[in-house]
């Protein structure tokens, strides 16, 4: 994952540096502005280290600008600072950050302070994707109910009409004279008439 580092302390910057390049793609900026015009870059890393003072914009106003960004808004931003008391700590979290890191930062702190920010990225990224895939099975759906009767998104369920195209396929081939060639015989009409004759043909002279 690409990481941006906003630090102007080259002690610093080298540190960081040192302890994430094994595992992550590093952007430099050595200033606020610099960072800013980054961040909105089509590319930009969506996890920033900023350290609060720098030249330029500090880390609390880059993190102000961000959330006012709405395209910029879900990157997770850590400010890494020396003030440590409880009032700094709070105002920094406020400006904006998800996370704040105190130099001189511990190597294996940074490390799972990073690696917190990429879970939360890579859960963002999920929901995003089955909120998409949920609206297309929607639109498709809505589609469905809304396409006219007979056209290709509804097919008619078979009827008495399907059953009479079945029976004239399978009468196509009788001969003339059998039952299923006479009008009425598909209705069983003819029974009670064949009988009578039959009889008749047995006793011809009652």
């Amino acid at each position: 994952m690409k990481v941006l580092i906003a630090e102007d302390d080259v002690f610093f910057e080298k540190l960081l540096q040192q302890v994430l390049a094994p595992d992550h793609e590093l952007e430099i900026a050595r200033c606020g502005n610099e960072a800013w015009a980054m961040l909105q870059r089509p590319d930009a890393p969506r996890l920033a280290i900023l350290d609060w003072v720098m030249p330029g914009l500090s880390g609390p106003q880059v993190c102000r600008k961000v959330r006012a960004c709405e395209v910029l808004s879900s990157m997770y931003l850590i400010i890494l600072t020396a003030k440590n008391n409880e009032a700094d700590i709070v105002s920094g979290l406020r400006a904006g950050a998800d996370d704040y890191i105190t130099k001189p930062p511990l190597p294996a702190e940074l490390r799972a302070r990073v690696r917190v920010g990429e879970r939360i990225l890579e859960l963002q990224a999920a929901v995003e994707a089955q909120s998409v895939l949920a609206s297309q099975a929607s639109g498709r759906e809505n589609h469905l109910r809304e396409s006219p009767a007979g056209g290709p998104a509804r097919r008619r369920p078979p009827g008495q009409e399907h059953l009479r195209g079945i029976e004239a396929c399978q009468c196509q081939h009788c001969e003339p004279g059998d039952r299923c060639s006479i009008p009425g015989a598909e209705t069983g009409s003819l029974t009670g008439p064949r009988i009578d004759d039959s009889l008749e043909n047995r006793h011809p002279h009652r």
